[in-house]
């Protein structure tokens, strides 16, 4: 293969791409209710990251150091800690797709076999990657810098800069995420097969990041219950930001351009930086990409392990139930949207709490922890079973063997049913205890929401599974992964969420109305909405599950593709 970059073929590769996008909408499982769900959520949360952002970018301005307000010197610490934060999350992201594009893509096998260049494939990616992360880039970078000019007005020369920014901080990203491209990939070879290890290491950093978001949410409530936040930034503290943000390169570069300080020092800086990188990236990328190619032209990668014993034989139902545990556990992005989350839904419930009981306490002056902790379980409970709605469909081809097999299909389905029911009760079990243990719940109202939630997961296991049955869609990909969730996933999450808003935020509606009118005496009727919409929500769900099962089991023949 030779080295020389050809710019027409590059051409006709980011066709060849533009056209397998725009197929991905005409084809038949394309989710176009998910995609529209997608789109409103993130409208709202950039309607609500503006509002509050705003908010916080008026308080930070405002502080005084040695009893002086030195308004530029905040904004120019506030600019280069956002777009470090905003760079940072962009590499990430940048990282990841270069991963999926170059060493994961089906075509790469394909181009290995035509007169194409490593090179020209790598630059074709990059710049199909680098539109998707200028839409990124543009969405951040707005945000924030129409936020800032709510609270402090600036000239044209930001408006201008605000524009260039869109389209250099991708440039800087992609640089940077190139050259970070090899040890990602070389640690996910690494963790490949060390399954217990990834999903430790993933349930960790996840975990992390949502007491990152526990610790933004309780900014958001200090904003909410008044200036305390703005207490929060004493002397030290400001010294330590001021340190610390005049080390975030290349956000300070940034910062400076945005405020027209040190043009030429931060031009240069840039400049150096995306070279550099982008140099860098290149023989990196070159080099693995070839090793890369090889391995999947000779084959994937093998492990050697200690031979064991054979084990004694198991009932079809533990052995069905096993099969589906390991293929989820063996399968990175099952195991981090299953079981991690899965592991680390009482950690939200927990942090949700914290924060809602504390804003309704304080701004209604009423104690409504009972209601808002079924509301929240219910919620999070929705969201951490999304993995049975891809019960069937996981199976992919291999769900017409299971029908070869002497295996009733109550075995088939019971067994699924039971491996969520096994992993929902551990997390609400978890929850339920984390919600006693810090006192939010006395025991008897811990037990009720243990009980009221684990009835809610079988409703929601027994629906998705039939559901997806139903509408079931294979994957077409050599080791059978869903990469592309369809209308059953996105159609379980809503169902879910609008179970949760109706059961667990009338309960909670009710309690406030009834508080603020002073009635007394009606505290049972939570347990009783709670109770008796469970059941009657599990026995439906049980209904639909088993209605006509064993009749559409044997006439299965369907399975559309992915």
């Amino acid at each position: 293969m030779k080295d020389k970059i050809n710019f027409k073929q590059i051409g006709t590769l980011l066709r060849k791409q533009r056209q397998e996008r725009a197929a991905g909408f005409r084809k038949g499982n394309f989710d176009a209710f998910g995609f529209i769900l997608r789109w409103f959520l993130i409208l709202v949360f950039l309607a609500v990251f503006v509002i509050f952002f705003s908010r916080f970018t008026g308080i930070y301005l405002s502080v005084r150091t040695n009893g002086v307000e030195n308004t530029g010197v905040r904004l120019y610490e506030l600019l280069s800690m956002a777009y470090t934060l905003i760079l940072v999350f962009m590499v990430i992201g940048g990282v990841s797709q270069i991963n999926r594009q170059l060493f994961e893509a089906d075509d790469i096998t394909l181009l290995t076999g035509m007169p194409v260049s490593a090179k020209t494939i790598f630059l074709a990616k990059l710049v199909s990657i680098y539109f998707g992360q200028l839409v990124i880039s543009a969405v951040c970078v707005l945000a924030v810098n129409f936020s800032v000019v709510y609270q402090a007005p600036q000239d044209w020369w930001y408006y201008v800069m605000t524009v260039v920014m869109c389209f250099v901080l991708p440039l800087i990203s992609l640089a940077i995420a190139a050259m970070l491209a090899m040890p990602y990939h070389a640690a996910k070879q690494f963790l490949k097969e060390r399954f217990v290890l990834y999903f430790i290491i993933v349930t960790a950093l996840t975990a992390v990041l949502f007491y990152v978001y526990s610790v933004v949410l309780g900014a958001v409530r200090d904003m909410l219950l008044g200036d305390t936040l703005k207490y929060f930034f004493n002397e030290p503290v400001m010294n330590f930001l001021t340190r610390f943000s005049a080390a975030l390169y290349p956000g300070v570069w940034f910062a400076n351009f945005m405020l027209r300080k040190e043009l030429l020092y931060s031009g240069i800086g840039i400049l150096i930086v995306l070279v550099v990188c982008l140099v860098l990236a290149m023989v990196v990328i070159r080099s693995l990409m070839r090793w890369v190619l090889q391995s999947r032209i000779a084959g994937s990668w093998k492990f050697m392990r200690k031979e064991k014993r054979i084990k004694p034989q198991h009932s079809p139902f533990h052995a069905l139930m096993k099969k589906d545990f390991l293929h989820i556990f063996r399968t990175p992005a099952y195991m981090f949207s299953y079981f991690s989350v899965a592991v680390l839904m009482p950690l939200m419930v927990y942090f949700c709490m914290t924060i809602g009981s504390s804003i309704v306490t304080k701004l209604i002056g009423i104690n409504c922890d009972l209601e808002l902790a079924i509301f929240l379980t219910l919620l999070f409970g929705a969201l951490t079973n999304v993995f049975c709605s891809t019960n069937i469909s996981r199976e992919g081809a291999m769900f017409y063997s299971l029908k070869a097999y002497p295996l009733s299909y109550r075995s088939v389905f019971f067994s699924k049913v039971l491996l969520c029911m096994i992993v929902s009760v551990l997390s609400q079990f978890i929850s339920a205890v984390l919600l006693l243990g810090t006192g939010y719940v006395v025991w008897w109202a811990a037990g009720f929401i243990f009980l009221g939630g684990v009835i809610c997961s079988f409703a929601q296991i027994c629906f998705a599974t039939r559901y997806d049955f139903n509408h079931a869609k294979f994957s077409t990909e050599e080791d059978g992964e869903i990469k592309e969730s369809g209308n059953t996933v996105s159609v379980i999450i809503v169902l879910g969420m609008v179970v949760s808003f109706l059961v667990g935020g009338s309960v909670l509606l009710l309690r406030l109305i009834f508080s603020l009118r002073l009635v007394e005496g009606l505290g049972y009727l939570t347990y009783l909405i709670v109770g008796v919409v469970s059941m009657c929500a599990a026995v439906l769900a049980f209904y639909y599950l088993m209605r006509k099962l064993g009749k559409k089991y044997y006439e299965f023949s369907g399975g559309g593709q992915l």
